[in-house]
């Protein structure tokens, strides 16, 4: 998903913010949220109905077992281009990628601990990248101390470094941005912590 170089420069990146501040930051890579198996054989069934039907419109002398046999060779060849190919992600309606990958990003923010820090400074970043999705979610000390502007202008930033393939590039920037505000509002008391560790998390 990441080369090992690109992957060590994101990790050296939350070590720098996380020695100015106090908070703790967390990168998370997956390769996808989901599946997304019901759109393969919702289009797969549709395509095959069609088929069918237009073997008996069009070919009238077509016996039941044609149209059957018709019917069941393009699903299987729909089935198999949509569920081996992008081509099933990118059919797939945005609203239902968009709920995957946060419900995912929502699940690995609590599953890796980021609601247990001491002081609740917790920020995760997450990246899907079937799905093209950014998520930054924080814990509940750190909200009112970003505003809706900043916010949005480093989650903006991010989504656009990632959609361009340039997901380092997004990390970096959304890491290094954020971490210059949490440090004016969490900073460094020079006490070592590093509560959740700075790997970079592959899923």
């Amino acid at each position: 998903m990441i080369s090992e170089q690109a992957r060590q420069r994101i990790e050296a990146a939350i070590a720098s913010v996380e020695q100015q501040s106090r908070a703790e930051l967390v990168a998370v890579i997956a390769r996808r949220a989901g599946e997304y198996r019901v759109t393969g054989l919702a289009l797969a069934t549709i395509g095959a109905f069609l088929a069918g039907f237009l073997a008996w419109l069009l070919l009238p002398w077509s016996s039941t077992g044609d149209v059957l046999l018709a019917e069941f060779a393009v699903f299987l060849v729909l089935l198999a281009l949509l569920e081996l190919t992008p081509l099933g992600d990118r059919l797939t309606p945005a609203y239902l990628k968009t709920e995957a990958a946060q419900s995912l990003a929502r699940t690995v923010f609590l599953n890796e601990g980021l609601t247990d820090t001491e002081e609740r400074n917790a920020v995760l970043f997450f990246v899907s990248l079937a799905e093209h999705h950014v998520e930054i979610i924080a814990d509940r000390a750190i909200h009112g101390r970003v505003t809706p502007d900043e916010w949005q202008a480093i989650v903006d930033a991010f989504s656009r470094a990632v959609r361009a393939g340039n997901v380092e590039v997004g990390y970096q920037g959304a890491i290094t941005s954020l971490g210059a505000i949490l440090a004016t509002h969490f900073p460094s008391d020079g006490k070592p912590r590093n509560e959740l560790g700075n790997r970079l998390i592959q899923l």
